[in-house]
C-alpha cells in the first residue's frame, strides 16, 4: 500500500498500512554504534532525547524515507550543529578522515590453476571456488561515517568518551534484555512482589536492585482470562529500553504503529496469537513520559519451577503483548 508521505512523522495510529514483518532483523554493527552514541550523548546530558526528536521531525517527507537508525543518527548530527558543538567544516573533515581509515585495498585473488601441492602424496589442484572473500555483504552505510565523525568530535571536546558509547552497546546487547524477564519471573513466584509491581512498577523494579536509566514512569499491565494487553508507540518508538533492550524492528515500523490501534486482533494474528472473541483486547500507547511492561500469565505446568528456569520461557514479545507463553502440560 502506498504511504502518504505528506502525513506528519508522529501519531500515525489509525491509518491503514501494510502487513507487518514480524521477523526482527536485529541490529548491525553500524546500527549498534549509532544507538550507542545517541544513548551516551543522552546519558551525559549533552543533548536530550526531546531535542533529538525535534530534529528528526524537521526532516519532513524525508523522515519516512530514511531507516530508523539513519534518521536518529542524522538527527544527532543536525542537533550538534544547531548547538554549535562543532562546525560543518569540522564535521566534514572528521568524516573524510573516518572514510579514509575505513578504506581497504583491493587485492587480486590467486589463480587456482597456478597453485598445486601434495595431498596424501599426490598432486592436488585447486578449483575456482576454493578462493573466496572472507566476508559477505555490503560495507557500512553512509551515515555511519557521520556517527564516527560525531563521536570523534565529541570525545575531543570531552563531552563523552568512547567508553560511554561502548558501555551503551554492551548494555543493550547483554544487560537490558534480561531485566524485564527477571522481573516477570520474580512476579510469577512471589505474590507479594506481583502486587507491588502492578501497583507501583517502577519502585518495585528499583527495589529488586535494578537501576533504571530512564526517567519515564513504568506501568505494569497483567494479562488475565478477561483481558489481553499489548503495547505500541504511535508517536515514534517509546519503549522500556532499560528493561527490554532495543525495540524490535517491527515495533518501530509504521505498519505496527498505525494498525495496532484500530485492528489489534488482526495484528496479533500476524504474530500467530489468536485471542478468543470473549476476551477484551486493550492497546496501550506509550509516550516519552510513560512506558508499559506487560505481565503475562504464568503457563500451566510450571508451578514448581525456579525463577531461573522460568526465565528461559519468557521472551520480549510476551512483555510487549504480541505473543503469550505456552503451557507446558
Amino acid at each position: 500500500m502506498e504511504q502518504d508521505l505528506k502525513m506528519g512523522p508522529h501519531d500515525v495510529g489509525g491509518e491503514f498500512s501494510d502487513p507487518i514483518d514480524t521477523l526482527d532483523s536485529g541490529m548491525t554493527h553500524w546500527e549498534k554504534f549509532s544507538n550507542g552514541i545517541r544513548g551516551a550523548v543522552s546519558a551525559r546530558k549533552v543533548i536530550t532525547l526531546d531535542e533529538l526528536r525535534l530534529s528528526a521531525e524537521s526532516f519532513g517527507d524525508e523522515y519516512f524515507k530514511m531507516p530508523y537508525f539513519e534518521r536518529n543518527g542524522l538527527a544527532l548530527v543536525h542537533r550538534c550543529l544547531e548547538r554549535e558543538l562543532f562546525t560543518e567544516e569540522e564535521l566534514q573533515l572528521a568524516r573524510t578522515k573516518a572514510e579514509k581509515e575505513f578504506e581497504v585495498p583491493l587485492i587480486d585473488l590467486p589463480n587456482p590453476k597456478s597453485i598445486t601441492h601434495l595431498h596424501d602424496g599426490e598432486e592436488h589442484h585447486h578449483h575456482d571456488n576454493d578462493f573466496q572473500e572472507d566476508e559477505a555483504g555490503e560495507g557500512p552505510p553512509s551515515y555511519y561515517f557521520d556517527m564516527l565523525a560525531v563521536a570523534k568530535l565529541l570525545v575531543d571536546r570531552e563531552l563523552i568518551t568512547m567508553q560511554n558509547v561502548l558501555q551503551k552497546i554492551e548494555q543493550f546487547d547483554n544487560v537490558f534484555p534480561a531485566r524485564g524477564i527477571a522481573v516477570v519471573a520474580k512476579a510469577w513466584t512471589d505474590p507479594k512482589f506481583r502486587k507491588f509491581l502492578i501497583r507501583d512498577a517502577k519502585n518495585a523494579i528499583i527495589d529488586m536492585g535494578l537501576k533504571l536509566e530512564s526517567f519515564a514512569e513504568i506501568i505494569c499491565m497483567p494479562q488475565s482470562e478477561q483481558t489481553h494487553h499489548m503495547v505500541v508507540c504511535t508517536l515514534c518508538s517509546c519503549y522500556p529500553r532499560s528493561l527490554l533492550g532495543m525495540p524490535p524492528s517491527w515495533y518501530k515500523s509504521r505498519s505496527y504503529r498505525s494498525r495496532v490501534v484500530h485492528e489489534p486482533r488482526k495484528v496479533l494474528a500476524e504474530f500467530g496469537t489468536i485471542i478468543p472473541d470473549d476476551v477484551e483486547v486493550r492497546v496501550h500507547d506509550s509516550n516519552a513520559d510513560m512506558r508499559y511492561l506487560i505481565l503475562p500469565q504464568r503457563p500451566k505446568g510450571t508451578e514448581d519451577w525456579t525463577e531461573a528456569k522460568l526465565a528461559n520461557i519468557i521472551s520480549r514479545d510476551h512483555l510487549v503483548g504480541v505473543r503469550v507463553p505456552e503451557d507446558v502440560i
